[in-house]
């Protein structure tokens, strides 16, 4: 592909890419590059999706791009498993071997022995790996995205039967919402929108146990109990339907189970939900009067429920069809219920998923027990989708299609309920982002295979048997996150900034061109008929590029490298929604039909007595903060200088009582391991709460065993636990936050 420049006279050349040092939905950024090397990288604020001036990752680029630490040439391990012994390869030897092997294990112990691991979203080469994976025959997919955006899109698709798109309105618009979502330190787009919306006059909720930045400028904070979201919204629920603020008209009209939700509300007086949350019943009754108040709205729904077993799926429900009883959902300057552009290829559609056979998408490992983010649900879901978009439709598997992470671990352990024997990593480091490090780290050493594709060194890939060089999103041509999905109608493309391979310097692949090499050598020639990354834009784009004339990437690129045809409103009242009853789903079918309780409840989970009395801090988890994100970026000296240590945050008064001061380093305590952070004192929070840092782990220290770059120092999730016991009992996710998450701490000496 010719990449798009803009010379300067000083020969300087403007890149026109798009960013993804986050999960955002692909910020546009315009990168200048002399010389072979990044100078500096601007946002590009005429792009529909930007974080407006606020996010500083973007402006490290340059740091992170051209340092050391950055993986250059495929590598195979040559000595003890971890003892950081390799040796440089070829990328056609490290294919060719790889391939071999995982032919090998397929023809010993099935297809469904090889497993792949994903992280959060970095780019639109997803599809590749599922596509290489149902083309192989396994359906053992696993990642983050149990515990991050599968369960908010599985929800959607089954609830509204598309994804829900803010439609902010100054003027129509009377309120935004964050709840569990902090995005002054993890959403730099969320939090420009929270900025406008102040600036246009609109009121703000934020439902959050801390007192964050929007905390502080909300004009209404609801202060809950970590873990009892769906409580809370339960009890907002009762009080709106009794006292008559909720909109008759709207739930008559595109509504399905409304009189069933109502007797199950009854279960949910304000007083119960009091005791729950910890909120007094006047917070609840002014939280749901406020709320009812200003609508339409819009809202964006963090993480924070989706960590918080054993109600992750109900809470979001619950908390999405509180938007819906206000007449907040599918109407203009609320939330509008969106869908792929009309003119794009989208993932799903190039995930080959009608390849993978009814009998091997059986034993996906978890999908008996956990049955809404698998193939059962997913199933379901698709079957309503493919009726409005066909093939076409937004549910990638990918996303919201995976085996159990927890159920694979064990299965490489003991070999039940059969064995798994590779796993490739890729966008993912699971020794720091999974639950229950330790039990990680026993089954990914017990592997025949595991093979590490990223763009750095990490824990995981340091215990590989090979390690390939990935092309950052500096080096491919790419585009917007939600675009390359289809839950949003928007399409953002950006080009090669950077060559991939520099004689002499590195030689990098990108995604797609790994797992196409791979497939081809397997037997997917045919399957695999786009040779480039960029090929396979040129192919999802085409019939938009034929719309506007164009023949090729470049183009499109070069004239107007967006295109965004906006949602309609009152789909329900215009054809239907593509769920089962065509309206929006208060009662889910789809849920009843896999056997879950299809109205939203809360469970309080039973702790043992000896773990109250010996764990009384809960600790909140995996909470967003800058310039990281998850375990990225350690490495660069830019980063490491904003933010040098591991935090954690404990209220004044519990360190007062426990002689510890601010910036002592502190001991955190599980029956599952410990590990150490420094304290901050705060008064955000109650005292019985702390706060820990997530994805911490030390590049400048050894990399071989037992170090690991200092992997079990301070990773939070050497104390996490993921036992299936404790997951979610509808999606499978294990708890990072929420009333599970009881330890003790002290100072360390």
């Amino acid at each position: 592909m010719a990449a798009h420049s803009t010379p300067r006279a000083d020969g300087v050349e403007v890149k026109h890419s798009i960013c993804y040092f986050c999960t955002s939905k692909g910020c546009a950024v315009k990168v200048q590059v002399a010389d072979g090397r990044v100078k500096r990288v601007i946002i590009d604020t005429e792009c529909p999706v930007t974080p407006g001036v606020y996010c500083v990752r973007p402006h490290l680029a340059g740091d992170y791009q051209h340092h050391p630490f950055r993986l250059s040439y495929p590598l195979k391990r040559v000595g003890e498993r971890g003892a950081n012994q390799w040796q440089q390869i070829g990328w056609d030897q490290a294919l060719d071997e790889i391939a071999a092997k995982l032919e090998d294990i397929r023809q010993r112990d099935g297809a469904e022995a090889v497993a792949t691991s994903s992280g959060t979203g970095r780019g639109a080469h997803d599809f590749a790996k599922t596509r290489f994976m149902n083309l192989f025959g396994s359906p053992n997919r696993f990642g983050a995205v149990t515990i991050c955006y599968g369960p908010r899109s599985m929800v959607w698709y089954s609830m509204f039967g598309g994804a829900v798109v803010p439609n902010r309105k100054p003027g129509v618009t009377k309120m935004m919402t964050l709840w569990g979502r902090n995005p002054h330190e993890g959403g730099p787009s969320s939090w420009h929108s929270f900025q406008e919306a102040k600036k246009a006059g609109m009121r703000t909720l934020v439902v959050d146990p801390r007192h964050t930045e929007p905390a502080r400028q909300a004009d209404c904070w609801v202060q809950l109990r970590p873990g009892t979201d769906a409580a809370l919204a339960l009890g907002l629920m009762h009080i709106i339907v009794a006292e008559g603020l909720h909109d008759r008209q709207y739930i008559e009209q595109r509504t399905h189970g409304f009189a069933e939700l109502r007797v199950r509300l009854q279960d949910y007086p304000p007083e119960k939900v009091a005791q729950i949350t910890g909120l007094s019943v006047s917070k609840l009754v002014e939280t749901a009067r406020f709320f009812a108040a200003n609508q339409p709205s819009t809202m964006v729904i963090g993480e924070a429920a989706e960590h918080s077993t054993p109600n992750s799926i109900q809470a979001i429900r619950a908390i999405n069809i509180l938007r819906a009883i206000v007449g907040s959902i599918d109407v203009a300057g609320g939330c509008l219920i969106g869908g792929p552009h009309p003119d794009f290829i989208t993932d799903a559609a190039m995930e080959a998923s009608e390849r993978l056979s009814p009998e091997q998408r059986a034993k996906q490992l978890g999908a008996d027990r956990f049955r809404f983010l698998s193939y059962p649900g997913w199933e379901l879901v698709t079957e309503q989708l493919q009726k409005k978009w066909g093939e076409n439709h937004p549910a990638a598997a990918y996303l919201n299609c995976m085996a159990h992470a927890p159920t694979a671990f064990r299965a490489m352990l003991t070999g039940k309920p059969y064995p798994v024997r590779a796993l490739i990593v890729s966008a993912s480091n699971p020794l720091l982002s999974q639950g229950n490090t330790k039990l990680v780290h026993a089954a990914l050493k017990s592997l025949d295979l595991l093979v590490t594709l990223d763009t750095t060194w990490t824990p995981t890939a340091a215990i590989s048997d090979y390690v390939l060089p990935a092309a950052s999103w500096l080096e491919r041509p790419e585009m917007g996150n939600f675009a390359s999905v289809g839950a949003y109608p928007l399409v953002q493309v950006g080009e090669t900034a950077l060559p991939p391979v520099v004689p002499g310097q590195h030689d990098r692949k990108d995604d797609y061109e790994f797992w196409r090499g791979l497939g081809v050598r397997l037997g997917q020639q045919d399957d695999w008929p786009w040779e480039t990354f960029a090929e396979t834009w040129e192919y999802r784009l085409a019939a938009i590029m034929a719309a506007r004339g164009q023949q090729s990437l470049h183009e499109f690129v070069k004239s107007k490298r967006w295109d965004l045809v906006p949602p309609l409103p009152d789909q329900a009242l215009n054809g239907g929604l593509a769920t089962t009853t065509g309206k929006i789903e208060l009662k889910s079918t789809i849920l009843e039909q896999l056997g879950y309780d299809p109205l939203p409840s809360y469970i309080e989970p039973e702790i043992p007595p000896e773990i109250r009395r010996d764990y009384r801090f809960l600790n909140i988890s995996g909470c967003r903060f800058r310039p990281y994100h998850h375990s990225e970026f350690r490495h660069v000296e830019s980063f490491r200088r904003l933010h040098p240590d591991p935090i954690v945050e404990i209220h004044v008064d519990a360190a007062l009582r426990l002689g510890i001061a601010d910036g002592d380093w502190v001991w955190i305590e599980t029956p599952t391991g410990r590990v150490k952070q420094r304290a901050r004192l705060s008064t955000g929070f109650d005292p019985w709460f702390i706060v820990t840092q997530h994805g911490w782990w030390f590049p400048e220290k050894p990399a071989e065993e037992p170090s690991l770059y200092g992997l079990w120092e301070s990773n939070i999730n050497v104390t996490t636990d993921d036992d299936p016991d404790l997951c979610d009992p509808i999606s499978g996710g294990w708890p990072f936050k929420g009333l599970y998450m009881h330890c003790r701490i002290k100072k360390a000496e």
